[in-house]
């Protein structure tokens, strides 16, 4: 991985907004924080709510607990603002080292696939059943976390934390729309999980 690119994955965050520079474009970075996100299971959903939730388990075991969740937004010289990054804060430390997330099943691999302009990450127990459940339920949970989403819309960018029976997720529009996204972990000096970061592929093409 580009160590500029690592770096960013930090900056984009910052408590002051950073301007970066994109194919001689500036792009200024604005940290939007969701909620906290519950997991129980240590095992978590990442990709779009709409796909079938066992291609979205991520392999890691991730710790238990109430954790921070964030968005960057990045804002083009024209005014267009979209989510860059989407991460979960598992502790203050720092990262010292980013490897790519692998999703759990027989054709394991490092990125997903985003049609619906939504990516979500949750529990596993929490999106389990999704699938599964019945037309009108299913359409229930999609129509709630639309709702959610509607609230903070504004050009092209979105966010939510949702609370659900079984649980809570949380939600953001998927950088520039439909794509392939990669998640990466982030861990500290002494090796702890201590970010899970969604990158939106603004800077693919120096990647």
């Amino acid at each position: 991985m580009d160590q500029s690119i690592a770096e960013l994955f930090e900056l984009a965050f910052d408590d002051e907004d950073i301007v970066v520079e994109l194919a001689d474009e500036e792009l200024l970075f604005t940290n939007q924080p969701i909620g906290y996100l519950r997991i129980s299971s240590g095992q978590i959903i990442a990709g779009d709510p709409a796909r079938a939730s066992d291609t979205l388990q991520l392999s890691e075991t991730f710790p238990n607990g109430e954790f921070l969740t964030e968005v960057a937004i990045a804002e083009f010289e024209d005014g267009e603002e979209i989510a860059g990054y989407f991460r979960i804060k598992f502790s203050n430390n720092a990262p010292q080292h980013w490897e790519s997330a692998t999703y759990s099943g027989e054709n394991a691999h490092a990125s997903t696939l985003v049609e619906s302009g939504i990516f979500v990450l949750a529990d596993a127990n929490v999106l389990s059943d999704l699938p599964a459940i019945d037309g009108e339920e299913r359409e229930a949970v999609m129509n709630k976390l639309n709702n959610a989403l509607d609230e903070t819309y504004e050009d092209d960018r979105a966010w939510a934390e949702l609370d659900l029976e079984s649980g809570n997720l949380v939600a953001c529009s998927s950088g520039d729309g439909a794509g392939t996204y990669t998640t990466y972990i982030g861990r500290d000096a002494s090796g702890k999980i201590c970010r899970l970061l969604v990158d939106f592929a603004l800077f693919e093409e120096d990647e």
